[in-house]
């Protein structure tokens, strides 16, 4: 796990309690529900004419994952947790955990994958940052 993952981790975990616990690639099958997983798509550093210049841009994939049980209502719940975390990362500015968060901004992707055969929420996170 990268240090930018840590700290996206630790700050939604922290600001969207309802969310769960996230995981790293997928979730378990065993996982108390709901939860969510994220992954690195990409993760670039910009570039000067002397090389790096020490600024990045990742974009990283969020999925919120809810038990199939039948209920409408479950769905809605799973969907509204999915807006709480895009409203904490849209336009966020800030420090996780030594990375300096230039902004966020998210892109809805999805809202059902079969993959998983449940209810999804997915969205992807650019983040532009700079390592301490």
């Amino acid at each position: 796990m990268s240090v930018l993952e840590e700290g996206l981790k630790a700050y939604l975990e922290s600001q969207v309690t309802a969310a769960g616990k996230g995981y790293p690639i997928e979730v378990p099958n065993d996982a108390a529900f709901p939860a969510w997983a994220y992954q690195t798509i990409d993760d670039e550093q910009l570039l000067g004419h002397g090389g790096g210049v020490g600024l990045y841009f990742a974009r990283i994939q969020l999925d919120f994952i809810a038990k199939e049980t039948g209920v409408a209502s479950d769905y809605s719940i799973l969907k509204g947790i999915a807006s709480t975390a895009r409203a904490a990362l849209d336009g966020f500015k800030g420090d996780w955990n030594g990375v300096k968060i230039k902004f966020c901004k998210t892109t809805l992707s999805d809202d059902w994958t079969d993959i998983h055969e449940l209810p999804v929420q997915r969205f992807d996170v650019r983040i532009n940052y700079k390592l301490s």
